[in-house]
């Protein structure tokens, strides 16, 4: 329980809340994470990152690094699959989820 004891440390808790948010992961990392890492997350043994160095070079194999990724090209890729990737139903990613994804990809777009 947190007494009122005044000014300050309702200011004390403002800021904690702040700064814990602030380090908080974009909602799309989770996303990512739950459902794209198995396959693009750095290193090896990850197939898509592997296919991506392969067919694109090193530069662009690595999703969560790329500052090219366009959010329609993203949408696309993930609805109707890719090469070896599958397509992801609404059931399995929903439109929600896929739209925290595609602004969590594309956040570092040049």
């Amino acid at each position: 329980m947190i007494r009122k004891t005044g000014t300050v440390t309702l200011l004390a808790l403002c800021a904690a809340g702040a700064a814990g948010a602030a380090d908080a992961p974009p909602p799309g990392k989770a996303v990512f994470d739950s459902h794209c890492a198995m396959c693009h997350a750095p290193g090896p043994g990850h197939a898509g990152t592997m296919r991506l160095a392969e067919s694109r070079g090193p530069a662009q194999a690595v999703l969560e690094q790329r500052t090219d990724l366009d959010p329609a090209y993203i949408r696309l890729v993930v609805r109707q699959g890719l090469v070896e990737m599958p397509p992801w139903r609404i059931t399995e990613i929903s439109d929600a989820e896929l739209e925290q994804l595609v602004a969590y990809l594309a956040r570092q777009r040049k």
